[in-house]
């Protein structure tokens, strides 16, 4: 049976979600907290037993012709000892059905690990969003141009406007619910929101963690990535960091279309990967 969830399937639908994947418990904590909504997460059951399920989170694509209703494959996963028999297959078949139904265009996904592009590439999707990553080493000559200030709920339409000019043109739409969100996660995880404020404007911003692997800026939008990045480690007082941003050099994310549109390159990133 394939149905989906209720608000009394959340055990099972949490218990699942532990054995398949090695989160943090304090991301899964947060997640099942904030963000997790039963009506968006489908199961396949066999005999009363949940077996496989798919989160079905809505967003929007914007391409160079339209705007398109799109969903976000999320925390796919099947029980250990359901595997190979084909269920997800089944999970994401029923998946392509309902966004039809619904008058969505496509189904979006970040793969867990890289050989995973494969094994979706076998139910149509295609590689299309990428990023670049960039190690950058602090400048004790570069001068200070502006400031960083911690960003808040109310910034989200000047990140929105940021956003829409530094993403390209082929990138996932996102709502102020979404930024709001976004900041709520990274606070309630031991991350940072930044901004780079530059004479009275925020030019750039940018969603930081700081942990034993270093210091990373997940997502990295602004005109000036160079000035920003020095702004950040004399904030953190840090020796490097490394940025990510818009770029072409590494795959994040796979499409698919379900009528025959071109698969473009485009971008889209902090959708809790």
């Amino acid at each position: 049976m394939i149905r989906f969830a209720v608000s009394s399937d959340t055990p099972a639908v949490i218990d699942l979600w532990n054995r398949c994947f090695g989160d943090d418990p304090a991301f899964t904590e947060w997640f099942f907290r904030n963000r997790y909504r039963p009506e968006e997460t489908l199961l396949l059951l066999e005999d009363k037993t949940l077996c496989a399920m798919v989160q079905m989170l809505p967003y929007t694509l914007r391409t160079k012709e339209k705007n398109c209703a799109v969903t976000y494959i999320y925390g796919a996963c099947t029980a250990p000892e359901y595997r190979r028999k084909g269920l997800m297959a089944q999970l994401l078949a029923e998946s392509f059905r309902i966004d039809r139904q619904k008058g969505r265009g496509a189904s979006v996904l970040i793969p867990a690990e890289p050989w995973l592009f494969g094994f979706y590439k076998k139910y149509g999707y295609e590689t299309a969003f990428w990023v670049s990553n960039q190690q950058i080493p602090y400048d004790p000559e570069a001068t200070d141009e502006g400031e960083i200030i911690p960003l808040t709920d109310d910034d989200s339409e000047t990140l929105e406007s940021l956003y829409r000019n530094h993403a390209g043109e082929t990138c996932l739409c996102r709502t102020a619910e979404d930024w709001k969100c976004q900041i709520q996660m990274f606070r309630d995880l031991g991350g940072m929101p930044l901004g780079w404020r530059f004479a009275g404007e925020l030019r750039g911003y940018a969603f930081v963690w700081n942990n034993d692997d270093g210091l990373w800026a997940q997502e990295l939008m602004t005109g000036n990535r160079e000035c920003m990045a020095q702004m950040i480690l004399r904030y953190y007082h840090a020796d490097s960091m490394k940025a990510t941003f818009p770029g072409t050099e590494q795959r994040l994310g796979c499409i698919r279309y379900h009528d025959d549109s071109p698969v473009e390159s485009g971008y889209f990133n902090l959708l809790f990967n």
